[in-house]
């Protein structure tokens, strides 16, 4: 997979808490032995690796900060195509990743919708890039009308939006386009955004590809006789205007959506070029 997404992470990502912990040993450093010998010397044993925890902790989304999230299951979650990067609140997540299966996560997303939408527009006033100033004014219109029950109007322009954003995503990386420069598809983009290719990615390629990793749900095109997609979909937003695809849960998550990208490229300096 070709791109050009991220700093180089590599000095500070050193060690994390808990499953990171493990997958660092794993994927970042060498495995390293440490004898403790007794548990009254652990604070003692682990100081060493408190910077790193720390650094590596500022670097995530500030939703995740200090929470002892497991990321291996929001790495589902998020691939089930629910946004967790920047929104919601750590808390409305870890109802998320408690629920028993997408039905649930559903009634999460709604009994949790002003909380939701309250930090979606925290987010948006944390955007400081003059360049997005017209999209984060839009999202925020969008944050508005979920607030006041108009859900199809900020499910169908948060997701235009969005599509704006992954256009220029697109512009800015020739790779993503055709030869001569000119829109090549979503599929491309599928090709191209920051994944997580493996059962054990490092943390780096995880924080890479958080915001992204709702892409493949949301991207899914669809043609009768397939039924509807009832989770928020680009494609059936668009061309299949009508119930099963306007909800207030597909509205709150394509606003979640759009806010996640669009933070997310503010805060990781992600190459964009803008047509709008």
């Amino acid at each position: 997979m070709n791109n050009s997404f991220g700093p180089d992470l590599t000095g500070i990502l050193a060690a994390a808490t808990e499953d990171i912990r493990r997958t660092v040993a794993a994927a970042v450093v060498p495995p390293v032995e440490i004898s403790i010998p007794a548990m009254d010397h652990l604070a003692e044993a682990i100081a060493p690796l408190q910077p790193a925890l720390e650094r590596l902790d500022a670097m995530m989304p500030a939703n995740w900060r200090g929470s002892r999230l497991d990321y291996s299951e929001m790495i589902a979650l998020m691939q089930e195509g629910v946004p967790l990067a920047w929104v919601p609140p750590a808390d409305v997540i870890q109802q998320l990743l408690t629920a028993d299966d997408p039905a649930s996560r559903a009634r999460v997303i709604d009994d949790c919708r002003p909380t939701i939408l309250a930090s979606c527009e925290a987010a948006l006033a944390s955007v400081t890039d003059t360049r997005f100033i017209a999209q984060r004014a839009l999202l925020e219109e969008c944050v508005r009308m979920a607030e006041h029950g108009m859900f199809s109007g900020a499910q169908a322009l948060a997701a235009n939006v969005w599509d704006t954003l992954i256009r220029g995503l697109a512009f800015a990386n020739p790779e993503w386009l055709k030869p001569n420069g000119q829109w090549q598809g979503y599929p491309k983009v599928l090709e191209n955004i920051p994944a997580v290719e493996d059962d054990d990615p490092t943390i780096r390629q995880f924080r890479e590809a958080a915001a992204f990793l709702p892409f493949p749900q949301a991207l899914k095109t669809f043609w009768p006789p397939t039924p509807v997609p009832q989770n928020f979909n680009r494609h059936a937003t668009a061309h299949a205007a009508a119930t099963t695809q306007y909800t207030p849960v597909n509205a709150v998550t394509a606003v979640m959506l759009a806010v996640s990208v669009l933070r997310d490229i503010d805060d990781m300096d992600h190459p964009i070029k803008m047509h709008a």
